[in-house]
């Protein structure tokens, strides 16, 4: 008797990211940011004045709430608009679109903190050139960690949010002026 030696050719697909969709979420992420920011650093200026921050010398609770909800804002819009952009009703690849937006934002926000100085991006120099005292130095550090953690979840749901819901009203409206004709 013959043995028939009978190959799979099932091909597998697996899905794409669409890098178009990440770069341009990316970049209403950081503009989005920017845009925070700025309003962040112009309300506490016209509220406290240029010199409270300096005589301070540190991060104020305000401060820290307001950077972390900046950060959050800003990568919960920059991943919605990436899956959003990417134009498929896929949670899982929407959800992928916006942590795939969060690692491109902090590893370019990374990188241009350390193209400046190495150890200014650490937070670890004063403006006398001095060691920071380890306190602020710590606080900086937790500030930043809770600012990435809570940006992380806020673009994966942003991800998720723009592949699914978003698509669902776009069809709904489509729906609903193409029944009124």
């Amino acid at each position: 008797m013959e043995e028939l030696n009978t190959a799979s050719t099932a091909t597998v697909t697996h899905p794409k990211m669409n890098l178009s969709a990440i770069f341009a979420g990316w970049v209403v992420a950081v503009g989005v940011y920017g845009l925070l920011f700025t309003g962040g650093l112009a309300m506490g200026y016209t509220a406290f004045g240029s010199d409270a921050a300096v005589a301070a010398g540190g991060i104020g609770y305000g401060t820290a709430a307001w950077l972390i909800l900046t950060w959050a804002g800003a990568l919960f819009v920059g991943g919605m608009f990436a899956s959003w952009f990417d134009g498929r009703d896929d949670t899982t690849m929407g959800t992928m679109h916006g942590l795939t937006v969060w690692g491109l934002f902090v590893t370019a926000g990374a990188l241009m903190m350390a193209w400046r100085h190495p150890l200014y991006a650490m937070g670890s120099m004063t403006t006398d050139g001095a060691t920071a005292d380890a306190n602020y130095f710590a606080a900086r550090l937790k500030v930043a960690f809770v600012c990435i953690l809570a940006s992380l979840i806020a673009a994966a749901i942003g991800g998720w949010l723009g592949s699914n819901h978003i698509h669902r009203v776009y069809h709904l409206r489509t729906y609903a002026r193409s029944s009124l004709r």
